[in-house]
């Protein structure tokens, strides 16, 4: 009896000794979802690695979703005309407009002198350009207008400008420009024909690239050669005459420069093939 119950505790204990090869074990549905895991899978490539490469696609994926989607969003630095109107359309916003539409473009035309020391050149310029209504506009006389009357709106403004001597902000002589076209325009001479005549303007390139923004494409800056050569430097200093250069070499990059080179006696013909040509 002894001997029985001895034999009977060893036959349990090597049971328990016995390792049976796991891959051999078929997987019970009872079991746990991470031992059937290891059961079934544990001759093939380890666990951590394939979870590895899951995650490598799963996350490539998300980036091409999201990468996409931010494509679809990123703003253009250029558009077509078609697409312009399509935005327009969609979005229910317009674009920023010049005050000189492109259907009245026809009627107004703009000619820039950026330096002249003698204003009889203004007074024939204007005369070759008579066959419309011609309006000469003086950047001088307009600030001096705004700062003595302390109704308008740069007044103030100008008015310590002047008296701590300061240079005058960028744009603020193309506002002046701007306010006194739009209220000629909104007089009766607005609605005819008109050529206008800026002297001594633009002399950055900042107000000229300004100017066509806002207001209107510049139809021709004309340069006065003998004026530029003999009375710039001389009158307004090195650093201004630069300035005023880089706005000549400025409409001379984009082939609206015209450069007078006569003298006073040669004067009239040579802006009569301006008038001839341009207008």
């Amino acid at each position: 009896m002894f001997r029985s119950s001895q034999l009977f505790k060893n036959s349990i204990r090597g049971m328990r000794n016995a390792r049976i090869p796991i891959t051999h074990l078929k997987p019970s549905p009872f079991m746990p979802l991470r031992a059937q895991f290891y059961s079934t899978n544990a001759k093939n490539e380890p666990p951590k690695l394939r979870f590895l490469f899951y995650m490598f696609i799963f996350a490539s994926g998300v980036l091409y979703v999201a990468g996409n989607r931010l494509d679809k969003k990123k703003t253009k630095n250029s558009f077509t005309e078609k697409e312009f109107e399509e935005y327009e359309i969609t979005s229910g916003l317009k674009r920023r407009s010049k005050l000189i539409s492109t259907k009245d473009a026809e009627k107004y035309k703009f000619y820039v002198v950026p330096y002249v020391h003698q204003n009889e050149f203004i007074t024939k310029i204007a005369e070759k350009l008579g066959d419309k209504e011609v309006r000469v506009i003086d950047p001088e006389e307009l600030i001096k207008r705004e700062r003595e009357d302390e109704s308008r709106h740069y007044s103030y403004l100008l008015q310590d400008l002047k008296q701590e001597g300061k240079q005058l902000p960028k744009g603020l002589v193309t506002a002046l420009i701007k306010d006194d076209i739009k209220f000629y325009l909104n007089t009766r001479k607005g609605t005819f024909d008109t050529n206008f005549v800026i002297k001594n303007y633009p002399q950055t390139t900042d107000e000229a690239i300004k100017f066509e923004n806002d207001i209107s494409d510049i139809q021709k800056c004309i340069v006065l050669h003998y004026d530029m050569l003999n009375e710039l430097k001389k009158n307004k200093g090195d650093e201004k005459a630069r300035l005023i250069n880089n706005v000549v070499g400025y409409f001379e990059t984009v082939n609206k420069a015209s450069v007078i080179t006569a003298k006073h006696d040669e004067l009239d013909d040579k802006l009569q093939e301006i008038s001839l040509e341009f207008i």
